[in-house]
């Protein structure tokens, strides 16, 4: 006998004793369990459609229908309810942009107030100090206009901060005069601040 003959006998040998006895087995099994009323086909269909190549061969049967449905539906009121959810922080987010915004203006307006008001002062400041540079100069002129010895008299009276503008505006020539007319105590102490002034 040749191998292929010994081949063709072992896969006959198989068939008839093991594959055809199974199969007569299975289908007498289904008969009986039809009769009794169980249903077969359903648990088969459920299994064949969680077998990854089977699955497209069978058709789907109610559960799996229905379950997709289902999954479906659950899918779909998560992702609403999370839509629902990410418009209510939008909302807020925008409410909390207005709010800023307001604040933002409100600061704004404050600063241009604040800005307008230092500007005011400025000037009101500057007025002042030109007002009282005049009047410092206004007086200053009535001193260089007077005599020295009339000039020294009033200086001596004067508080020392206002002596001393006054002389600190002579010239020269005025100032020498009117130290000359001073107490020595009186002319040395001017001298020594308005020297002290300068430095």
């Amino acid at each position: 006998m040749s191998d292929k003959q010994k081949e063709s006998g072992k896969f006959r040998s198989i068939l008839f004793i093991v594959i055809i006895p199974l199969i007569f087995l299975i289908i007498a099994g289904a008969v009986v369990l039809w009769a009794a009323g169980v249903d077969m086909i359903k648990p088969i269909q459920e299994a064949a459609a969680k077998t990854p190549i089977l699955k497209e061969l069978v058709p789907e049967t109610e559960n799996s229908k229905e379950t997709a449905a289902k999954q479906e539906e659950s899918k779909t009121a998560a992702l609403e309810k999370t839509i629902k959810d990410q418009k209510s922080e939008i909302s807020i987010l925008n409410k909390d942009l207005d709010t800023s915004k307001a604040e933002i203006d409100r600061l704004n307006q404050k600063i241009r107030s604040l800005e307008k008001t230092a500007e005011s002062q400025s000037k009101d400041e500057k007025k002042t100090s030109a007002a009282a540079s005049a009047e410092s100069d206004k007086v200053i002129s009535i001193y260089k206009s007077m005599d020295s010895g009339k000039a020294a008299k009033i200086i001596a009276q004067l508080k020392e901060q206002e002596a001393l503008k006054i002389l600190n505006g002579l010239s020269k020539k005025q100032l020498a005069d009117i130290l000359t007319k001073m107490t020595p105590e009186q002319a040395a102490n001017y001298t020594e601040k308005i020297a002290a002034g300068k430095e």
